[in-house]
């Protein structure tokens, strides 16, 4: 497998980078703080809104701010969102005294518990959700134990792999396309697709030592991340037809990774920058890209000077090209924000 230089196998809609009108999603009543997750066609985002103490599942559609977490949980992370508006995610409860995370269904206004004690004794955590309600996540056998599940039709099943001592499941597609990573008893790790219920392992490419998948298209391209057997900061990149494509990084980060591809293959990320103090604590910048013909492009670039906001990571992109970003406000405070085409 060879791994091609900078966009030599990318399609043409990837080209010239258009300018963004951006929308602060808000945050729940009385919090200050709100992180994104997830976006859907329709606009709608999951993420959550914070407490100094918690974070609480939110739901940020036509310009408000809903709290989905209604099983009272002392915090409630909201992951993934589909056409429906469906979202799952996980529950924290102070009253367990061990670790015990709870993964949820969000749909008709109310959560439902899907964590499944028997076959997970020590918890669950949904990441995953598809247009048909399908879920993924990581299911806990102990604490430092765990395998890769699917929820469907209100079963959970156990996905492994065969001897994988660690392994999540990270985003599945409308076609039931299932990707992930594992750490196996033996050792050895990788990045695995499922499809049609049968597990491979990605490709790695000549010139990297490793490589990460964070998001699948129905097209069952994968936005994801190259580490480099040179040990130069890592790349973002994209998997399509068993081909990765190293998308770049920009100059000075320490590490670059796609984190989002929609069905034409557009692809957003962000790149990391080193800490820059250590006392204090300064942690490095974050700068969010879309990926063109071009290169990367730092989306802050492409928004209004003077909004009032710094862009800092890009979460997702839909297929209508909206993105959905964190950014930085005026107050020094993390907003949830969708960036829309002009």
């Amino acid at each position: 497998m060879l791994l091609t230089t900078l966009w030599l196998c990318a399609s043409a809609s990837q080209s010239t980078a258009q300018t963004y009108t951006i929308t602060d999603l808000g945050t729940l009543p009385g919090n200050s703080v709100s992180k994104a997750s997830a976006l859907n066609n329709a606009g709608e985002s999951a993420g959550v809104s914070e407490t100094p103490t918690a974070a609480i599942a939110t739901m940020f559609s036509g310009g408000k701010a809903t709290s989905i977490s209604t099983l009272g949980s002392s915090v409630s992370l909201a992951n993934a969102i589909n056409s429906s508006g469906e979202i799952a995610g996980w529950n924290s409860f102070d009253s367990s005294a061990t670790f015990d995370p709870q993964a949820f269904i969000y749909r008709n206004g109310s959560m439902q518990n899907i964590n499944s004690p028997l076959l997970f004794p020590s918890g669950t955590e949904a990441s995953g959700i598809n247009n048909s309600g399908e879920v993924v996540g990581t299911g806990y056998l102990t604490s430092s134990n765990f395998h890769a599940f699917l929820y469907s039709g209100g079963k959970m099943t156990d996905l492994g792999p065969p001897g994988a001592f660690q392994a999540s499941a990270i985003a599945v597609n409308n076609s039931g396309q299932i990707i992930g990573g594992y750490y196996l008893t033996s050792g050895a790790t990788g990045e695995f697709l499922i499809t049609g219920g049968k597990m491979t392992t990605l490709p790695v490419p000549a010139g990297a030592s490793g490589v990460s998948a964070f998001a699948i298209n129905d097209n069952g391209e994968i936005a994801g991340q190259l580490f480099l057997s040179s040990g130069a900061p890592s790349h973002a990149a994209q998997l399509a037809n068993g081909v990765w494509t190293d998308l770049g990084a920009f100059t000075g980060a320490v590490a670059s990774r796609a984190t989002s591809i929609n069905l034409s293959g557009k692809v957003v990320g962000t790149a990391f920058f080193p800490q820059t103090s250590y006392h204090p604590p300064k942690p490095g910048k974050h700068v969010p890209f879309i990926a063109t013909a071009s290169g990367l492009v730092n989306l802050n670039t492409l928004i209004l000077s003077g909004s009032g906001f710094t862009l800092t990571d890009a979460v997702g992109i839909n297929d209508s090209g909206q993105i959905l970003c964190d950014a930085t406000n005026a107050s020094g405070n993390e907003h949830a924000v969708l960036l829309s085409l002009k």
